[in-house]
């Protein structure tokens, strides 16, 4: 069963995704104003980070830093949050099938849910094209549908953003991953901030500045003066 609520920024659904046998999870689905048929936009799937919440609409309003949807109300994009509870356990939606229904169900429920008469067709169709994204720890979610993935999905990758998000040791397989010539032309895009507490992520990001050098697909920029709930917001709006 889904929800839907049309407002001045656009149309959120919240989901329950379903992959033919059992509920696999829930999420949020956000089509902004400007976007009137979701099939020709990208859409963003983002990885929410550890929280206090209890469930995904919980998880977004509770800090106005957590809610992109009055940034993103003019932009061309299809944004996704997939639910991953309170340790950012996105289970079967972090990955292979389980993330393949989460794309296909959020396109159906922003074409079948969005204001005004319109069916879905019998196909649904995918996104024009597909980005990835992980906060703090959804890194691991957002590592496992990337590195390593054969999934379908993977042809409609065009970009992947890192905000925060390395706390194991990872930033040397991201470079791998971005140097590999099947995705050269893919963008790696990766950001730090100085208020995150354990440094971890900003230590990944000194690896990743050291290695990228010569990889035009690897973008990273200095380390943010901004605080850590901060960093996603201040870069979703001016990436898309």
């Amino acid at each position: 069963m889904a929800k839907s609520v049309t407002d001045g920024n656009g149309t959120t659904h919240i989901i329950d995704v379903y992959d033919g046998k059992s509920t696999v999870g829930h999420a949020m689905v956000f089509v902004p104003l400007a976007v009137s048929l979701p099939e020709q936009a990208p859409m963003l799937v983002y990885y929410h980070g550890h929280n206090g919440q209890s469930s995904i609409e919980g998880y977004v309003t509770s800090l106005t830093q957590r809610d992109f949807r009055p940034a993103l109300k003019a932009k061309k994009v299809v944004l996704v949050e997939p639910w991953g509870g309170t340790k950012s356990n996105f289970g079967k939606l972090g990955g292979g099938a389980g993330l393949a229904t989460l794309i296909d169900q959020a396109m159906f429920y922003a074409i079948s849910n969005a204001p005004g008469a319109r069916s879905c067709p019998a196909k649904t169709p995918p996104p024009t094209s597909l980005i990835l994204a992980g906060f703090s720890g959804g890194g691991d979610a957002l590592r496992g549908a990337v590195i390593g993935s054969g999934a379908a999905h993977i042809r409609l990758l065009t970009e992947v953003w890192c905000f925060d998000c390395m706390y194991s040791g990872e930033g040397s397989a991201w470079v791998k991953w971005a140097r590999d010539p099947a995705n050269a032309s893919k963008r790696l895009r990766v950001r730090v901030s100085t208020k995150e507490s354990t440094g971890k992520p900003r230590a990944q990001a000194d690896i990743i500045r050291t290695s990228a050098k010569g990889a035009a697909n690897i973008d990273i920029d200095k380390t943010v003066s901004t605080g850590h709930e901060d960093l996603p917001g201040l870069f979703i709006p001016e990436c898309l």
